[in-house]
């Protein structure tokens, strides 16, 4: 049994939180290998707050939405935002854009608004529509198809057409190149001198170089072409490079903080919407009477025409299948601030340089929050059965003044995705087993997931 003591009493009336003592590399290969499965055994093991270490590294997990509070709110000051980013060398400047703090984090907050206004939403909804239509355009009656490969060039076809408008093409090679790269990086961060293995000529390393070298040049190229445009345009980038603040008080993008957002939103954007898609899919599945409730309000709601972005608002049933799905699922399930300064969580004592990690999925499934949590219940958001959850006890796009910037662009491209994929098929799972899931960093599928199509008679 792990041993539980404080090594760290005299520091604070509680000193450090409860966790297991050692090294940790053993710590190191769960996490790893289950992402999910690790933090449930920790949160049985040793209650709302966890602290441990790997090798050098502090790591405290919570699990208490009180506790998110304080590091979202009350003890905002006290973290940094995006400890992975700032560690793994996957931006340019982890002090600006979207993982920047204080003044520079509010001049980001205001230059990126523009872009995410309802006015440019509803531009980018018809594109989601269109290429959800070009999406199934070959599917016929009756065949099988591996639905998580489907829906992720779905999603990066209506990533890269709203963010970079028709004329730019990323090729998927390098998307899939980058996502792994990702990941290696982020293995690196945990690892004991990642930062020194990072520079080795290792054959990750190289593939890394590469596929990050090849997204650079495809990303300065867009940048480029969006500011020789001068206004024509109106996908997002040309949005950012346009970007500017009314008052004077900040100064626009420079194309290397432009790369930075391009990075961040694609692939935070592209691998969670795709993911989010696919889980929706896979409980309409599960649920026939939930999917039969869905396609009455698309049948009421549309009359048979295609949606379009007006009818977002409208679809509010879909819309609570969004909702349960992040509840249930959620694509991403923990997220991580760096203690900048010495400071407490729940009254026990924070050293600083601890990554604080805050594991929203635990109480998403809480009987505490959500009764029948367990249960696909979408009806939970509806009107008259709202639940009354502690504050951040549902979290899906984060809290705080970092709360995710594109969450409405992430869930109007499901919402709208599902009614117009919905209106015209059924996608039926075909193995009775839950599918087996890669949880290192997103909750998402390991080896995809087939399904029959069954075209809808209505």
């Amino acid at each position: 049994m792990s041993d539980t003591r404080n090594d760290a009493g005299t520091n604070s009336v509680k000193g450090l939180p409860p966790g297991p003592r050692g090294a940790g590399l053993g710590r190191l290969r769960h996490r790893m290998r289950d992402g999910v499965g690790f933090y449930e055994h920790m949160y049985r093991a040793y209650g709302d707050i966890v602290h441990f270490r790997i090798m050098s590294h502090r790591f405290c997990v919570l699990f208490d939405p009180a506790l998110f509070q304080e590091v979202f709110v009350t003890r905002k000051t006290s973290f940094e935002l995006g400890p992975i980013f700032k560690s793994s060398g996957l931006i340019n400047d982890p002090s600006r854009g979207l993982t920047a703090e204080g003044d520079e984090h509010k001049r980001t907050r205001k230059l990126v608004r523009t872009s995410f206004a309802a006015r440019a939403l509803n531009g980018y909804g018809e594109v989601m529509i269109d290429r959800a239509l070009q999406a199934q355009a070959n599917w016929r009656d009756g065949d099988t198809v591996e639905l998580d490969t489907e829906v992720k060039q779905l999603a990066l076809d209506i990533a890269t057409n709203t963010f970079f408008g028709s004329d730019m093409r990323i090729e998927p090679r390098i998307v899939k190149d980058v996502l792994r790269s990702i990941e290696w990086s982020i293995a690196l961060v945990m690892l004991p001198l990642g930062h020194l293995v990072r520079r080795l000529p290792l054959p990750r390393n190289l593939h890394r170089a590469r596929a990050f070298g090849a997204l650079d040049e495809a990303l300065y190229r867009a940048i480029s072409n969006a500011r020789g445009a001068a206004g024509e345009r109106s996908d997002l980038l040309s949005h950012l490079v346009n970007a500017t603040d009314e008052d004077g008080e900040y100064e626009p993008f420079n194309d290397a903080e432009l790369r930075d957002l391009c990075f961040i939103l694609l692939f935070a954007g592209h691998e969670t919407t795709a993911t989010t898609i696919t889980w929706c899919l896979y409980h309409l599945s599960r649920n026939p009477e939930v999917r039969e409730r869905l396609e009455q309000e698309l049948e009421e709601e549309l009359g048979g025409r295609t949606p379009t972005p007006a009818d977002y608002r409208n679809l509010v049933y879909t819309r609570a299948v969004l909702d349960e799905n992040l509840r249930l699922t959620p694509p991403l399930y923990v997220v991580g601030r760096r203690a900048i300064e010495d400071c407490t969580i729940g009254g026990y004592h924070i050293p600083k340089g601890t990554v604080v990690q805050l594991c929203w999925r635990i109480a998403h499934l809480s009987e505490k929050y959500f009764p029948e949590a367990d249960k696909f219940r979408p009806e939970r958001w509806m009107g008259e059965k709202i639940p009354d959850p502690a504050r951040h006890a549902y979290t899906p796009f984060g809290g705080g003044d970092h709360i995710c910037a594109g969450s409405g662009f992430g869930k109007m491209a499901v919402v709208l995705c599902l009614a117009t994929l919905c209106q015209r098929w059924r996608l039926d799972v075909i193995s009775p087993e839950f599918p087996e899931m890669n949880t290192t960093a997103l909750f998402r599928l390991k080896n995809g997931l087939p399904v029959k199509l069954s075209a809808r008679k209505s």
